[in-house]
């Protein structure tokens, strides 16, 4: 603490903490993350289709700036939350999420206690802090996340589902890169005269429209299914692949659990931790059973996955109490 009586505490990856105005930050992300807006990363496509089945329907209809606005508020959280996704994922991510906000981004104690005790993750509270106005902040984004540029990174990704699934070959979902981000200029810039001006015309055209929508459709495809293989390689695509992808990761769980409790009990002989075992695994599977549905007449074909993924879940929580145990510092109760 220096004589100003701020503490100034050494944080992961050369950031420095400060006190400050992090509780007000950290309410304001688990807002965000409460309201539904986090994990944008998945629903981005569903919002543009959403937002065009109202356009064309007969209830809702929209003037075509409310169009524009709502295609770059989507941009806007699709972009948070896949650099969160990817910061999160672990180094290089994390240093060089960190550099993107090196200067801004002041981390006190409220937000130091809340990444220890994981409120939030790193990054999320470093994609609260991204600026998101052009296409160019996007841009500079994922092309700081991946180290290379974002449009030449997501030229030629293609859909896997329907080469895989569907046998078929398919082009790009992004087929014409500089048209998309050409594109994606105007419309963060029509957007800025809408919100800051009040011009006369505020009419786009259906052709300007159309082609708004087209961008942010293509751009979104292409980088979702991008940044899906960056972080989950070649992911599982069907029910079939999905469920044996989260038996995997359950049986892979519970042979981590089975290593810390032969550290705790080598011989086998605590009989207040076998007990406690006991009693947890019965609540795990009963827990997995509820949350799936897997009992019921007609579970359905994704209750497997369901129920090996709340196994799983429940088996890194149990392994994170059991490892707190074995390696608890004199004093620690």
């Amino acid at each position: 603490m220096d004589r100003s009586g701020r503490s100034h505490l050494a944080g992961p990856v050369g950031i420095a903490y400060s006190t400050g105005m992090g509780r007000d930050k950290l309410t304001e992300i688990v807002g965000i993350r409460e309201r539904g807006q986090g994990f944008g990363y998945s629903r981005g496509i569903q919002e543009i289709r959403a937002l065009v089945d109202g356009w064309n329907g007969d209830v809702f209809r929209a003037p075509p700036q409310f169009i524009v606005i709502r295609i770059v508020t989507i941009l806007e959280v699709f972009t948070r939350d896949w650099a969160a996704q990817i910061i999160d994922a672990g180094e290089p991510y994390v240093s060089r999420g960190a550099d993107l906000v090196k200067g801004p981004l002041k981390i006190d104690f409220a937000l130091a206690q809340a990444l220890v005790g994981k409120q939030l993750s790193f990054g999320e509270l470093v994609s609260h802090e991204l600026t998101v106005n052009a296409i160019g902040d996007i841009d500079r984004i994922f092309s700081g996340l991946l180290a290379t540029s974002l449009f030449q990174h997501l030229q030629g990704v293609v859909d896997r589902w329907a080469i895989t699934v569907g046998g078929k070959p398919t082009p790009p979902l992004m087929p014409e890169p500089d048209w998309v981000r050409a594109t994606l200029a105007r419309l963060f810039k029509q957007r800025h005269i809408f919100v800051h001006e009040l011009p006369e015309d505020q009419d786009v055209g259906a052709p300007g429209l159309d082609g708004y929508i087209r961008a942010a459709s293509q751009f979104v495809n292409a980088a979702d299914e991008a940044f899906n293989t960056l972080l989950h390689g070649d992911y599982p695509l069907t029910q079939l692949e999905m469920n044996e992808a989260a038996a995997t990761d359950a049986r892979k769980a519970k042979e981590a659990l089975a290593g810390v409790l032969n550290a705790l009990d080598p011989a086998g002989k605590d009989n207040d931790l076998q007990a406690s075992q006991a009693a947890w695994e019965s609540f795990r599977d009963r827990q997995a059973e509820f949350r799936s549905g897997i009992n019921r007449p007609l579970p359905g074909s994704v209750a497997p996955m369901l129920y090996s993924s709340e196994v799983e879940k429940l088996t890194r929580a149990r392994i994170e109490q059991l490892e707190w145990y074995l390696n608890r510092k004199e004093g620690d109760l």
